[in-house]
């Protein structure tokens, strides 16, 4: 995830694979890691529930720190990427079935 290549629509966008960048959540906004990870209003919850338990608001600048901090930290911010992952997998998925 924090690589940026995956399912993001921005990266996907690059190779033609989606016709478009942007978030389909946040108006002209590319859905990039970034994005999704630390501002995707789709993951709020997700990502409050991560800053509870690291006890502090993520941000690019923090987040290595922060998820290597204990293990509890890790595992959240594992679990974390896995459920926004998995759901913009799924998204692609439903997109190119529909496209076909």
């Amino acid at each position: 995830m924090l690589s940026g290549h995956n399912c993001f629509r921005a990266y996907l966008h690059r190779f033609k694979r989606d016709d478009s960048p942007e978030c389909p959540s946040c108006p002209e906004k590319p859905e990039d890691a970034e994005h999704v990870f630390f501002m995707c209003s789709r993951f709020n919850l997700q990502r409050e529930e991560l800053e509870t338990i690291l006890n502090q608001r993520i941000q690019p600048e923090t987040l290595v720190e922060a998820m290597l901090s204990t293990k509890a930290a890790w595992n959240a911010t594992s679990t974390f990427a896995t459920e926004v992952l998995t759901d913009l997998r799924s998204i692609e998925r439903r997109r190119a079935r529909d496209n076909n």
